[in-house]
């Protein structure tokens, strides 16, 4: 007569792409996806920038709103953006920043001619630098942070969320452009990295 052994367990020709266990497998780590909350002002946005696309192209008038993002903000030492990510132990980004931030301003210019679109950037930029200053600038501040935690902050906090939500407008805004956007508030003195 056999006796049961709970501590042993025979196994054999098992070919797995995974774990394989005799018992239980205990995983500690879990990958939940990460759900964003729908923008459903962003999602209105992006309505009517579908519907306008199809009825009026002429549009030619750029929005007070949107240029005051455009414009520089005077206040203090007036630096460039590369002098902005020096100061904010950033230079490793001065190359793709810069690229990204020229792609974006030439993408907005070239559907500046329709209001929705510019309604579209207008909230993107006015939201992006909201969420960088209540969630981001003061973890820089803070000093307590490594750079990779903010990095990090930036992408769930900012670019991301932004990304799901922008997600089939004929705009194809991409996560580079959302990075430009970030780099345009930067070199226009809206946000700062240090």
């Amino acid at each position: 007569m056999s006796i049961f052994d709970p501590n042993k367990v025979e196994q054999h020709g098992i070919i797995s792409a995974g774990g394989v266990a005799g018992r239980d497998i205990v995983n500690h780590y879990h990958n939940y996806p990460v759900i964003y909350k729908e923008d459903l002002i962003l999602k209105k946005l992006l309505e009517e920038h579908e519907a306008e696309k199809e009825i009026d192209c002429d549009y030619r008038k750029f929005s007070d709103e949107l240029n005051k993002l455009f414009a520089k903000k005077i206040s203090g030492k007036l630096r460039n953006l590369e002098e902005k990510l020096i100061a904010g132990d950033r230079s490793h980004l001065i190359e793709t920043a810069i690229e990204s931030k020229e792609l974006v301003q030439k993408k907005i210019q070239r559907f500046s001619h329709y209001k929705s679109a510019q309604d579209i950037y207008t909230y993107l930029l006015t939201n992006i630098k909201i969420a960088f200053k209540h969630q981001i600038e003061s973890k820089i501040k803070s000093n307590k942070f490594e750079l990779h935690e903010i990095d990090q902050i930036v992408e769930e906090k900012i670019i991301e969320p932004f990304f799901q939500n922008i997600q089939g407008s004929s705009l194809l805004i991409d996560k580079v452009q959302i990075y430009g956007l970030l780099y345009l508030l930067t070199g226009n003195c809206h946000i700062q990295w240090d």
